[in-house]
């Protein structure tokens, strides 16, 4: 089988059609981009309802379904995109319901996350007007010191 950078049966090998070079470039850069958004979004496609198919790819690439119908591509590129269709497929979430428990799942993931980072902001922001306070209590005990009032942060001895 002839893989997506190697000419096709119909092409001369040493002389690629620009064209067609420039469409498996387009597809090959389509196919990176749909497998890492899979990836960032925990297993499902963000687009097309989670479907991806050689229609949403093609519409990815902007090229034309027919294109791979035509024999440069039909017996070699479009087979390898099927392949590589059923590959991710066993990585995204068959169904609707399945897509729905997906992303809910990532959703109470993100919650429990939004949760703990509102209170680390909450604690957070204690501690900065704990410091704020002192802060300010020693500046004040500082001018006073310069201004020559007597400070008494250590009671005197007696």
């Amino acid at each position: 089988m002839t893989g997506l950078l190697e000419p096709g049966p119909g092409a001369a090998p040493d002389k690629p059609n620009a064209r067609t070079e420039a469409a498996l470039a387009r597809l090959r850069a389509a196919m990176r981009d749909i497998e890492a958004e899979v990836a960032a979004h925990h297993g499902v496609y963000p687009y097309n309802h989670g479907r991806v198919t050689q229609s949403e790819l093609c519409r990815r690439a902007d090229v034309k379904k027919a294109t791979l119908q035509n024999p440069v591509h039909k017996d070699t590129t479009r087979v390898e995109i099927m392949a590589w269709l059923d590959t991710l497929a066993g990585q995204l979430s068959e169904t609707r319901d399945s897509t729905r428990e997906r992303v809910t799942a990532a959703a109470d993931d993100l919650s429990a996350q939004v949760q703990e980072l509102t209170q680390l902001l909450q604690a957070s922001q204690a501690e900065l007007a704990a410091l704020r306070q002192e802060h300010a209590e020693l500046t004040q005990a500082l001018q006073q010191a310069r201004s020559g009032a007597t400070f008494n942060a250590v009671p005197p001895r007696g």
